[in-house]
């Protein structure tokens, strides 16, 4: 058994750890490929979209009437109706049919005095193009609708398809394999729930990280879960850098404990950029390079596994596409009592929220890094800097929000 300990011996700040990153794996980037547009949304494109039909197309009637050329209605009055034959001089239309040769508008029907089906009568004229939809009100072929970069969105699709743009270049899902660790994990699949022993754990973290990947544009794989085995864990990382994977996630073996098997793994295999940020939770998680992909080692609790992600991973997988970064909602807080803080450690802090007289109050949930109900119960998180002993009651700070305070 290897009883060598992983100290952090050189701890990066969030800040530092982030520029770290991003100056060794910033300029990744996914491949370009071409999509149907009905498939792309919340893709980003590639390369400009130009419109290559206009839209609409034809003069549209924008009623249901009688299409005419509107200097046939000048001089109508209710003392000076003016007559129309339909066929002649006059057309029926529905909304969005085009218009007949020769017509420039549209008279509303309940505008028509119907006199028989020969003929019908109108008391007030029309001016031109009154009541029509012009060919390229909409879209110009040859417009720009959008730039490279821009992620498509559902009304983005109705833009692009409405222009005749039927296929789009863009930029590649990132894809992610996740390799769970841990000697005391147990599948899901596996597990009869009165035959479980104490140390028995169920393997919740790559089902989350699965689904964070889905939320930054990525896709995944999960790994079969592995026992905490140096050779074995090598193994399945070297076989994957050697695949089409842009991202490697080993999940446990961060920490400083003589089984936590991610530092000699990267290193053997490849470099260590980082490992240990001055953060709670989160603070094992680690990252480094193998055959030129990031490989991350990402901490076991699931308190501090999501906080790795979300500050690290999830930021450069959105980066990899050309999205942009998550914007972050926050509303100020005060907490209901004092919560103190370590210095040199920045801290995330779940909260819930609730309105007071009010003034809107924060109350801290356990910071436990293995309690995933502190995630899931918490309305958001304050962040108490690095150089901050605590946060006073009643002192107002920024509280950034997982989801609207007192939804469930």
């Amino acid at each position: 058994m290897n009883s060598k300990r992983n100290v952090y011996l050189d701890m990066k700040t969030l800040e530092e750890a982030k520029k770290i990153l991003f100056d060794r794996f910033g300029s990744l980037a996914t491949p370009v490929e071409t999509l149907d547009v009905v498939e792309s949304k919340g893709r980003v494109l590639a390369k400009p979209a130009v419109a290559a039909i206009s839209s609409p197309n034809f003069h549209a009637a924008a009623m249901d009437g009688i299409a005419v050329d509107a200097k046939l209605t000048f001089g109508a009055g209710e003392d000076a109706p003016v007559t129309l034959v339909p066929g002649e001089t006059a057309y029926w239309v529905n909304t969005g049919h085009a218009l007949p040769r020769g017509t420039n508008a549209v008279i509303m029907i309940e505008h028509l005095n119907i006199i028989d089906d020969k003929t019908v009568e109108i008391e007030a004229p029309v001016f031109p193009w009154q009541h029509v939809r012009k060919m390229g009100e909409d879209i110009v072929a040859t417009k720009l609708l959008f730039p490279r970069g821009h992620r498509i969105t559902a009304y983005s699709l109705g833009a692009l398809l409405s222009g005749g743009i039927f296929r789009v270049d863009v930029y590649q899902k990132p894809k992610v394999l996740i390799i769970p660790t841990g000697s005391e994990l147990k599948q899901w699949q596996d597990i009869e729930i009165n035959a479980m022993k104490p140390g028995d754990v169920v393997e919740s973290n790559s089902s989350v990280l699965g689904g964070l990947c889905e939320d930054h544009g990525a896709c995944f794989d999960c790994h079969p879960m592995l026992r905490d085995n140096l050779d074995t864990i090598i193994k399945a990382v070297e076989t994957a850098a050697e695949q089409d994977y842009d991202m490697i996630c080993i999940i446990g073996g961060s920490s400083a404990g003589s089984e936590d098997y991610a530092k000699p793994v990267i290193s053997s295999l490849g470099e260590i950029f980082v490992h240990g940020v001055t953060m709670m939770p989160g603070k094992p998680v680690m990252f480094g390079k193998v055959s030129g992909k990031p490989v991350f080692g990402i901490p076991g609790y699931p308190v501090s596994a999501i906080v790795a992600f979300e500050q690290f991973a999830g930021p450069l997988l959105l980066n990899m596409q050309k999205l942009p970064q998550k914007e972050i909602s926050a509303l100020p807080v005060s907490p209901s009592r004092k919560i103190a803080s370590k210095l040199g450690q920045e801290e995330f802090v779940r909260v819930k929220i609730g309105s007071v007289d009010g003034k809107l109050m924060s109350s801290q949930l356990p910071r436990g890094a293995g309690s995933i109900t502190t995630i899931t119960e918490a309305d958001g998180i304050i962040r108490i800097p690095a150089h901050v002993e605590g946060i006073s009651e009643n002192e107002t700070i920024q509280a950034q929000l997982f989801k609207t305070p007192g939804r469930h």
